[in-house]
C-alpha cells in the first residue's frame, strides 16, 4: 500500500526498536563476518547513571551484582523510544511537525523490558502501558513525585532521560536494569521501506463500518482490510493508532498491535531473504540505535539471538497488567498488584503464570495465541496459510501438524477450538474469512487449529473485507 493519504504525526517508536532489532536479526548466524571491534563505539550514548554498571532498585543498593557476559547470566534490557523530530529534515517537520508541536521529545512512548536467561532458554518481552501511573525518582533537584511513567524520560535521550527511566522502572518491578537500547524517529526513518515492506493482514473488525476501511485521522492510516505490504508510513501509521473500532481502552489496544507486530516483523525477518542481507546492515542499523557504553556488539547478538525465539515459541509477551481510569483531569493506568507476580516470577529466574497475558477490556493479541496449522492434503495451501497467520503476528510456533492429527468428527477446511477458549478463536476466525469454526474437546496441546484440505482458497490481498465486522471477545 501507498502512503496514508490523510497527514498525521509519525507512529511512536516502538516501531523503530522492533524494525531495527529485526534487522540485525541475522547477527547470530553472521557473527563471524562481522569486525565487531570496529563497531565497538557505534550508537554507544553516554548516561552517568549506567557509569557504575546495572542500575538497581533502591534497596538492593549497595548489594554485589553478578557479572559476566549476559549470555552466561540474567540479563533485564530496557527498551526506549520516543516520537522526537531530532535529526528530521524541515520539510519532514513540516509534514510530521515539530518537538515543539508535541510537547517536546523528552518522554517515552514505548517502555519494554526484555529479560533472558540462559537456564530458562528463552526471552519475555514486558510492556509497560504509556499512562502508567508510577513513583518518579527526585533528580536534578526535582523531589520524588507521582506521575505517568513516560514522564520519567525527563532529560531526553542526551539529559539522562533513559538513567531517570532505568530507576523508576527498577524501583517499581525490583528488577535490575543491566542495559538500556533507544531509538527515536530519525533512527528509524526508510527502516521498513529499506525492507520492501513488511506484510500484514488487519481484519475487517477493524474497518469503519460506513467507509470499510480501516481509518485514523490522527495517524494518517487508511488502508484496506486483508492482506497487504505495507510500507513504513502506513506500517508506522498503523503501530501508533488508538483510535480504531473495539479500541475501548485506547493504550491496551495499541500494546496489543505493537506485540503483534513485533512477532510479525521477526518471523519475516528470519526468512532466508532477509537473513541474507543482515551483513550489509549491521553497521548502520547499531549507529541508529542508541545504547549504554557496556552494552557491547557482541551483547547484542545475543539479544537478538533470544528474540529469535519469537518465531519457535522460546520467546513470550506479557504485559503489566492495569486498570484504566482517571488521576485529577488525567487518564491514566493503575497496576493491578498481580502485576508483582510477573516482576517476582523474573528475578527468581521462574516461569511465569498466566498474569500479563491478556489486558483487561481488549481482544487478546495475536502475538500470544500460538496456532497450529494441520495439513489435510491441501496440497501446499496449509503452508500458506500458516506464513499469513505468521505475517499477522499470530505465534505460528506449533508448526504444521499432518492429517492424522485432525479431532475425530471435523470435516473440511475448519478452524478448531477447545473448549475455554473461546477468546482466542473469536480473534482468530476475523483473519480466515469464511471458515466455519467448530469446538471439539478432542484438539489436544493448542488451543486453537486450523485444519486446511485441498479445496481451501486462501483470500486474495484485499479481500479481507469479507470478513466479520463484529469485535472479538474481550478479556475479562
Amino acid at each position: 500500500m501507498g502512503s496514508p493519504s490523510r497527514p498525521g504525526r509519525l507512529a511512536r517508536s516502538l516501531l523503530a526498536v522492533t524494525a531495527s532489532l529485526a534487522l540485525i536479526v541475522g547477527l547470530a548466524t553472521f557473527a563471524g563476518a562481522v569486525r565487531w571491534y570496529g563497531l565497538r563505539d557505534d550508537g554507544v550514548q553516554e548516561d552517568g547513571t549506567f557509569a557504575n554498571g546495572p542500575v538497581v532498585p533502591v534497596q538492593d543498593e549497595g548489594e554485589d551484582l553478578p557479572t559476566g557476559p549476559c549470555s552466561e547470566r540474567a540479563c533485564n534490557y530496557l527498551v526506549l523510544g520516543s516520537d522526537s523530530r531530532a535529526g528530521l529534515t524541515e520539510e519532514e517537520q513540516e509534514h510530521f511537525g515539530t518537538n515543539e508541536d508535541i510537547g517536546g521529545e523528552q518522554r517515552a512512548d514505548t517502555v519494554m523490558l526484555i529479560h533472558t536467561d540462559p537456564a530458562l532458554q528463552k526471552a519475555i518481552i514486558l510492556s509497560f502501558p504509556r499512562d502508567l501511573w508510577v513513583d518518579i525518582p527526585a533528580h536534578e533537584g526535582q523531589a520524588a513525585h507521582q506521575d505517568k511513567i513516560n514522564s520519567a524520560f525527563e532529560g531526553g535521550i542526551n539529559g539522562g532521560g533513559a538513567g531517570l527511566m532505568a530507576k523508576t522502572v527498577a524501583n517499581l518491578t525490583g528488577l535490575r536494569i543491566d542495559h538500556f537500547l533507544y531509538v527515536d524517529l530519525a533512527g528509524f526513518q526508510g527502516v521498513v521501506d529499506t525492507l520492501g515492506g513488511v506484510e500484514m493482514c488487519p481484519p475487517a473488525y477493524l474497518a469503519d463500518p460506513d467507509t470499510g476501511r480501516i481509518q485514523d485521522i490522527y495517524t494518517g492510516l487508511d488502508i484496506e482490510p486483508g492482506c497487504q505490504q505495507m510500507d513504513g508510513a502506513t506500517a508506522l501509521a498503523f503501530v501508533r493508532t488508538r483510535k480504531l473500532p473495539c479500541d475501548t481502552i485506547p493504550d491496551f489496544s495499541r500494546i496489543g498491535r505493537q506485540q503483534q507486530f513485533l512477532r510479525a516483523l521477526f518471523t519475516q525477518m528470519l526468512q532466508p531473504e532477509k537473513v541474507a542481507q543482515a551483513p550489509t546492515l549491521v553497521s548502520p542499523v547499531l549507529r541508529n540505535l542508541r545504547r549504554d557504553k557496556e552494552f557491547l556488539p557482541g551483547d547484542l547478538v545475543y539479544l537478538v539471538g533470544q528474540m529469535r525465539g519469537l518465531s519457535t515459541g522460546a520467546a513470550e509477551f506479557r504485559s503489566v497488567p492495569g486498570n484504566a481510569g482517571w488521576e485529577g483531569s488525567l487518564s491514566v493506568v493503575h497496576m493491578d498488584p498481580s502485576a508483582n507476580q510477573i516482576f517476582d516470577a523474573i528475578r527468581d529466574g521462574r516461569p511465569i503464570s498466566d498474569v500479563g497475558l491478556d489486558l483487561v477490556g481488549v481482544p487478546k493479541s495475536p502475538a500470544n495465541i500460538p496456532v497450529a496449522v494441520i495439513d489435510a492434503n491441501s496440497g501446499g495451501t496449509a503452508t500458506d496459510v500458516q506464513t499469513d497467520l505468521g505475517n499477522s503476528g499470530f505465534d505460528v510456533s506449533p508448526g504444521i501438524w499432518t492429517a492424522d492429527q485432525v479431532p475425530d468428527g471435523v470435516k473440511g477446511t475448519r478452524i478448531v477450538y477447545a473448549p475455554g477458549h473461546d477468546e482466542e478463536v473469536s480473534v482468530l476466525a476475523a483473519y480466515l474469512p469464511g471458515v466455519k469454526v467448530v469446538e471439539s474437546a478432542k484438539l489436544k496441546d493448542v488451543g486453537v487449529a486450523v485444519v486446511i484440505t485441498g479445496a481451501y482458497e486462501p483470500p486474495a490481498p484485499g479481500d479481507g473485507g469479507s470478513g466479520t465486522t463484529q469485535c472479538p471477545a474481550v478479556a475479562t
